[in-house]
Formats: C-alpha cells, sequence, structure tokens
C-alpha cells in the first residue's frame, strides 16, 4: 500500500521486519520480492510518483571538488545527474542490460583495488530472474545466440583481444511507473512516499535502533525494524552512514575509514571515427534492432538488442590493463569522401567532416591507412570501405581510495550536511581508454577488416542534427587544438559505484559478501555502491540481481 508522510500524525512510530530506504530500482525489486513472505516491510521514498519536485530534489544538491562531473560536453550539477521521486534513476536510464565480465571479479595483480569476494557464477540465476524485472528477454550476452534467435548477421571475428558482446536495451522502463500498482496493491508492503530519513540512530554501534524520517514540511516520523536496508543511491548511501553519528563521530559501519572510498564511474567519451569493409546491413547487431519477449509477464512486448566491441578477460589480464568496450555508430560513408589511390587507401577525418558539416577542410591528423585484404579483386580496390563509424568508448576506471564522497559543513533543508564529492582519474585511466581502442584498432586491420582512427580530446559535437539524413556520422566533428593522449577531459556515464562497496575484510570495503555492513548486526546495502569493482557493463541490470539475491538472503534468516 502507498501512504504519505505528509499526511501522517507527528511522531508516528512505524514497525516493520525490513525498513528499506530508497525507492529506486533496487529498493523496489527488494520490496517486491519479500511480498508475500510473511515478512512486514516499509520502503521510504524521498519523493512522490510523479515527476520531480524542485525542493525535494534540492536535498541532492552538493560540492563537486574533483574532476569534471557530467559528459565531456556538458558540466552538471550533482542534483541533476540523480533523481528524488520514485523510481529514482531509472527515470532517466537509457535502459541498458548486461552482465559484467568474468574479469571484473578476478584479483588483479596489476591493480591497487579488484576482485569480488563472490564468484561470477553464482549471479547467473540472479541475472536471468533480473531479466523479466527489466523487461529483457534473459541474461544472454552471446551475439551467435542473438543471431540464430532473430536474425542478425554475424558479429565480427573475435581474436584473443577483441570480441563482441550483446547487451538488451530495455523500453524506458521506469520502475517507479511500470511497478506502482504491484507496491499499491501489495499488503504486506508499506510504501511511505515523501519521506526522507536523515539518521540511522544506534545505541550500541552494531546495530540500528530506529530510522528517523523527516519532510520538508516538518513532519517527524520513526521506523523500527529487524533489518534495515540503505538502498538510496552511490551517493546518498554513503552519505546517510556518514550522518548517523550518535554511536561514532566517524559514522555508521566507517571504523576503518572505508566508507565513501573508491567512488568510480565508467569513463564516457566520444574518441575516434572508423571505416570497415562490410556494408551497414552486415553490420546490423552494431547498429541495433528490436525483438519481442515470447514468455512471461511482459510476453509481446519489445526491446532493443545491440552488439558492441569489447575487451576480452583475457586480455585486461595479460595487458594489465582495463575494461573498454566500443559502441559503433554506422553509416555508410558519404558520396564523394577523398581516397589516397596511391599504395594505402585512406579516409581523411577532417575532410569527411567538411563534406558533411559545409565548412572548409581542416588540416593535420588522417586516418591510418585502410589496407585491403589481399582477397580484394583488383577491380574493387580503388572503391571506398563501405562504413563509416564513430567511436563511443566506455571504460573501467581505476579504484582509488581518494576518489570518495565526504560532508561538507553546508546543509540542507533538513539540516543533513551536503555531500561532497571529490572524484578522482588519472593518467593510467587516460593511457588504458587510449591503449584498449588501440588494440581494437590494430586486430580490425590485422584482419582486413577496416581502420580506426584514435583521437583522443579532439572529438566534439559537429553542426548536424541527430535525425541529418546524412547520418549520425554527422553528430561530430574534430578540433585539432585538443587532441591529445595525456590530457583529455573525460565524462561519465551517471553510474556511481562502488562507495560501500563488497569485501572480504573491513579494512578493504564497507560490506560483506551478503550486503551486511561488516561492522553491524543488522544494516544491510543495495544498489551500485555495493560494487566491488566497477566493470565495463552499465549498472542497473547488477544492481536487480544483487537486490533479488538479497531478498533471498533477508527471507533466509529471517523467517
Amino acid at each position: 500500500m502507498l501512504s504519505d508522510a505528509r499526511d501522517l500524525p507527528n511522531d508516528s512510530l512505524i514497525e516493520a521486519d525490513v525498513c528499506i530506504i530508497g525507492g529506486g530500482p533496487a529498493g523496489i525489486v527488494l520490496a517486491l520480492e519479500l511480498q508475500q513472505s510473511g515478512l512486514r516491510t516499509v520502503l521510504l521514498e524521498s519523493g512522490g510518483t510523479t515527476g520531480p519536485d524542485p525542493a525535494t530534489q534540492r536535498l541532492h544538491e552538493g560540492e563537486s571538488v574533483g574532476e569534471h562531473v557530467g559528459s565531456v560536453m556538458h558540466k552538471l550539477p550533482l542534483d541533476a545527474i540523480r533523481l528524488r521521486w520514485l523510481g529514482g534513476t531509472t527515470n532517466h536510464w537509457a535502459g541498458y542490460c548486461r552482465k559484467l565480465e568474468p574479469v571484473d571479479f578476478e584479483q588483479r595483480d596489476h591493480l591497487e583495488i579488484s576482485g569480488w569476494p563472490i564468484e561470477r557464477a553464482e549471479l547467473e540465476p540472479y541475472w536471468q530472474r533480473a531479466a523479466s524485472w527489466c523487461h529483457i528477454t534473459d541474461s544472454s550476452d552471446d551475439p551467435e545466440q542473438w543471431r540464430r534467435r532473430i536474425g542478425l548477421p554475424a558479429a565480427l571475428p573475435a581474436t584473443a583481444a577483441v570480441h563482441t558482446k550483446a547487451f538488451q536495451i530495455a523500453p524506458l522502463v521506469r520502475f517507479g511507473e511500470v511497478y506502482l500498482g504491484d507496491l499499491d496493491a501489495a499488503s504486506d508492503v508499506e510504501t511511505v512516499l515523501w519521506a526522507n530519513a536523515t539518521d540511522l540512530a544506534s545505541d550500541s554501534g552494531r546495530s540500528v535502533s530506529a530510522v528517523h524520517v523527516r519532510t520538508l514540511g516538518g513532519n517527524r516520523l520513526k521506523v523500527q525494524a529487524s533489518a534495515y536496508v540503505l538502498a538510496a543511491g552511490g551517493l546518498e548511501n554513503p552519505r546517510l552512514l556518514l550522518a548517523s553519528t550518535s554511536a561514532d563521530p566517524a559514522g555508521l559501519g566507517n571504523g576503518h575509514d572505508q566508507v565513501g572510498r573508491y567512488f568510480c564511474e565508467h569513463l564516457q567519451v566520444p574518441m575516434g571515427f572508423g571505416v570497415l569493409e562490410a556494408e551497414r546491413e552486415e553490420l546490423l547487431g552494431y547498429v541495433g534492432t528490436e525483438t519481442t519477449i515470447r514468455s512471461g509477464r511482459f510476453a509481446g512486448r519489445s526491446h532493443g538488442v545491440k552488439y558492441t566491441l569489447a575487451l576480452t578477460s583475457e586480455h585486461v589480464l595479460e595487458a594489465s590493463t582495463l575494461g573498454l568496450e566500443a559502441q559503433f555508430l554506422v553509416e555508410p560513408l558519404p558520396v564523394g569522401v577523398p581516397m589516397q589511390t596511391e599504395g594505402l587507401n585512406a579516409v581523411d577525418v577532417a575532410d569527411l567532416v567538411a563534406l558533411t558539416a559545409d565548412r572548409p577542410p581542416a588540416s593535420g591528423l588522417s586516418l591510418q591507412a585502410y589496407r585491403r585484404s589481399s582477397s580484394v579483386d583488383s577491380a574493387s580496390a580503388d572503391r571506398p570501405p563501405a562504413s563509416g563509424l564513430s567511436l563511443q568508448v566506455l571504460a573501467e576506471q581505476r579504484l582509488r581510495p581518494d576518489s570518495r564522497v565526504t560532508l561538507s559543513a553546508r546543509r540542507d533543508a533538513l539540516g543533513m550536511r551536503r555531500i561532497r564529492l571529490d572524484w578522482r582519474y588519472g593518467p593510467s585511466d587516460r593511457a588504458a581508454l587510449v591503449s584498449g581502442l588501440r588494440t581494437m584498432a590494430e586486430e580490425l586491420g590485422a584482419m582486413g577488416l577496416g581502420r580506426l582512427q584514435v583521437i583522443p580530446g579532439g572529438v566534439t559535437l559537429g553542426s548536424a542534427h541527430f535525425f541529418d539524413p546524412q547520418g549520425l556520422i554527422n553528430l561530430f566533428a574534430v578540433d585539432f587544438d585538443r587532441v591529445s593522449e595525456h590530457d583529455f577531459l573525460i565524462g561519465m556515464g551517471y553510474h556511481h559505484m562502488c562507495t560501500t562497496r563488497m569485501s572480504e575484510t573491513a579494512e578493504r570495503g564497507v560490506v560483506n559478501s551478503d550486503c551486511r555492513v561488516h561492522e553491524m548486526d543488522n544494516l544491510w546495502i543495495a544498489g551500485s555502491s555495493v560494487f566491488a569493482t566497477g566493470g565495463v557493463a552499465t549498472p542497473t541490470f547488477t544492481i536487480v540481481a544483487l537486490a533479488i539475491r538479497l531478498a533471498d538472503h533477508l527471507k533466509q534468516i529471517l523467517l
């Protein structure tokens, strides 16, 4: 059922078996997985159900003192990248769903912090169950399976270093909208809207005794439960732990100063161009297509399927690098693209941009020479390659203890100290981006499939519109003054991870393998803040899988 904290009597006490703080994908899935189990659950959501309330959204405001927060093109305030109403950040979720890679769970000697305290195989059944919650077919990321299922063309050949992965794209699944009816109908789940958790009370420092809740109108509530779960996101989870100082001025679960550390993101940047021998129709998997769910609750609904080119887990380990994938924006090359007719064929990126953006050609950087395979006959050797690419790179970030969330001296309308985010990445992250994309270029070139041009820092938005009839390749332009391998701006994927990371010991993280806070007996955490490493795959699919796993665990220990 739904209730409004603003309408409850002041100083009300709500009692439950499980109290969940945060109504995003983790909190909603956890609550609904617990329904009809015999446990009474309270789900606290800061906002309402129909969109952002400006005053509530301002509770997310904070200080950003580290690296540029936002996309490569636009810097954004913290309250613009976290959403404070039912459904959380699924209200602007792009819907990308893919499992983490095997290397993400490995202990890697070349990284200061790495590895999960659980095996990847343990998450496999939960990813499969998460598919239904996310309105996709299943958890498969194998392009060959999708080729057999829906007739997509075969993926580019795999090598020891590079392979193709498939991801599914959920059709604008806003969890607050989609599951509002289920929450309202659940007699053993009370969803309290407009309820802001401000403090986790603890007398001993080993267990939570109550959650103090306030509304912006001044109403105060208290929730008491046997088990408490923080599911408020990668910034708000550490914020609430650090702000709960009744038992320890350092905050709850922070005896080793780990809360808020290791903040990481997916490094996201347009980083180059390319040409491929294959026609666009042969690359349909990389363009993306739709399929229909055949069974289950959401049978008949459509979702997207798309391929991405990625470094293999084996290469990441052997080369002591970081995970990386490149998504392609694929279009036929425009008529009239200049060619080098002597020796190696090439396409000049500056001339390509000039042709499509109606401006004079620039000089300087040109595409690496495009060598055709020996099987190409002489009659076709002088024609341009068939397809052009713009490359959007998404990469893993190295975990750093000094990249962290702390609390500032400023306070919000409820009296809570605001977030102070110090996001940091370094030269090794930039080097991994460049070397990873170069590896892809070398592998494609060695097979005679095409060439990629790596332009770190130099790719900018062009003058063309997304829906320009000449295609998406016209969306980007090159600024040669900004090209640099060692100093280029990196955007984020708005995926806040690892700030209460899962670890074997409290010296290296905040929660154990069951997502229980190491130093607490009755406090668990859900969401991407518990990720032990960020990996490359976008986080929502794994967030949902871990929430299902946590629900099974709570039912086992509480019933």
